[in-house]
């Protein structure tokens, strides 16, 4: 059962739809087994949307290069003519996917999310911007370190080119505050976690940097512990931004902390969890993505979970497209209860971060009843560890085994993002689903 309905949708969005649906169906060499699934054009185009599945990066890998490319467009043409590219996206062996590029989609896709958040809208498109992220998410890989005009690329400046933290000196830290003083940014995105690390240098050191007008998060699930300590370095407004390589800019968060649906570029079908593991209102988002000459990207599953707002409207006064209340995180990184109830990042983080002193952690769930909690803190470890304990309790049951260890540090995974839950189990993830 896939949810599309809930929210507001012009007529314009409709008519988005269906011709991004049409156009799959038939010109499209990806989407070509899907076509006796659909129940035709006389039917809802919500309902042709519900019977058809959803793309998968496997999908997108068999059928590279132009498995997503409209029969009437050129590959070699339009590599030629330098209107696309190749791309590879970030992740793991079995998440890692090469996409066609269109840049010119990319920043008109993100210019539209900006009107989703008052702190962007009131800016001309684009700003002066710098980035601070693994730099397998974006930028260049460089194991020297590069000079600060090599890193200024498009006018953006890259303030990392190191593949993981590991490398990171003092420094490599005093640089980015340097240069962040030079380089003034009116935006800087970022890896909440690695801006984090910064902000926990600056405040150890008592040192100061400039702040720009906003601060967007992306690439990874925001923790609220982080979002504390960089509001206590910075005086930007702070924002999150969700998409992915292969569907532009989908999300953005608005001044009251929900996410808007940028509905000139993303359609979002929902698929709620099952009661027991926390539906209707928490399920997974499959995008289809709208204007994009190259990619026609249907129903692709992003592999995170959110949680629906209950009303159709919102306090910043934006009633057009799906409204949502919080991103829970990554569908495969959910641990579960004791008893069964699946547990999201969320859900973990929101509990967490109510214990002062706790900088970074990680938890992995070894069995039904094993969990091992991993923690970076400023403060007694035993204390700490000792409220920690509590709340994992509270929140996976009093039955369970908890172990907290204390560590110097913790790292991101191989794609240079945090995984801050896992569960070391055998789990049919699509079986939570409605």
């Amino acid at each position: 059962m896939i949810l599309s309905d809930r929210f507001n949708y012009s007529k314009e969005f409709t008519k988005a739809s269906t011709e991004l649906l049409n156009k799959a169906l038939g010109e499209v060499p990806c989407y070509r087994p899907w076509q006796k699934l659909d129940p035709g054009h006389d039917f809802d185009i919500n309902l042709r949307y519900d019977m058809i599945p959803e793309l998968t990066k496997q999908m997108i890998r068999d059928g590279f290069p132009t498995g997503l490319m409209p029969i009437d467009r050129n590959l070699e043409q339009g590599l030629r003519e330098q209107e696309i590219d190749y791309t590879f996206t970030s992740g793991t062996t079995g998440d890692r996917v090469v996409n066609i590029w269109d840049q010119d989609w990319w920043n008109r896709s993100e210019q539209a999310s900006w009107q989703l958040n008052s702190h962007l809208a009131n800016l001309t498109y684009p700003q002066k911007e710098a980035k601070l992220a693994s730099s397998f998410n974006v930028g260049i890989n460089c194991e020297e370190d590069l000079p600060y005009e090599y890193r200024i690329m498009g006018g953006k400046l890259y303030l990392n080119e190191k593949t993981s933290i590991i490398q990171w000196q003092d420094r490599h830290y005093l640089r980015m505050i340097e240069e962040l003083n030079r380089f003034a940014p009116v935006i800087l995105e970022t890896n909440p976690s690695l801006l984090a690390k910064l902000c926990y240098f600056i405040i150890d050191r008592k040192l100061t940097v400039f702040s720009p007008k906003v601060i967007t998060f992306t690439y990874e699930f925001v923790s609220k512990i982080h979002k504390k300590v960089i509001s206590e370095v910075f005086n930007s407004a702070q924002l999150s931004s969700y998409g992915t390589t292969e569907t532009g800019f989908v999300l953005v968060e608005c001044e009251d902390e929900r996410l808007h649906q940028n509905t000139e570029f993303a359609r979002i079908d929902f698929h709620p969890l099952k009661d027991i593991y926390g539906g209707p209102k928490v399920g997974r988002i499959l995008v289809s993505t709208f204007n994009n000459p190259w990619n026609i990207v249907v129903k692709f599953d992003t592999g995170d979970l959110v949680r629906l707002h209950n009303s159709a409207s919102c306090s910043c006064g934006c009633k057009n497209g799906m409204i949502i209340e919080a991103i829970e995180g990554r569908v495969t990184n959910s641990t579960f209860s004791v008893d069964g109830k699946l547990v999201t990042t969320k859900a973990l983080d929101d509990l967490i971060s109510q214990v002062e002193g706790i900088r970074d952690y990680h938890i992995i769930q070894t069995s039904s009843k094993d969990y091992t909690l991993n923690l970076m803190t400023d403060r007694n470890s035993t204390e700490v560890n000792r409220k920690a304990e509590s709340l994992l309790k509270q929140l996976y049951g009093a039955d369970g085994n908890y172990t907290v260890n204390n560590q110097k540090s913790i790292l991101p995974g191989p794609a240079g993002k945090f995984r801050r839950t896992e569960a070391e189990l055998e789990v049919d993830w699509n079986s939570l689903f409605i």
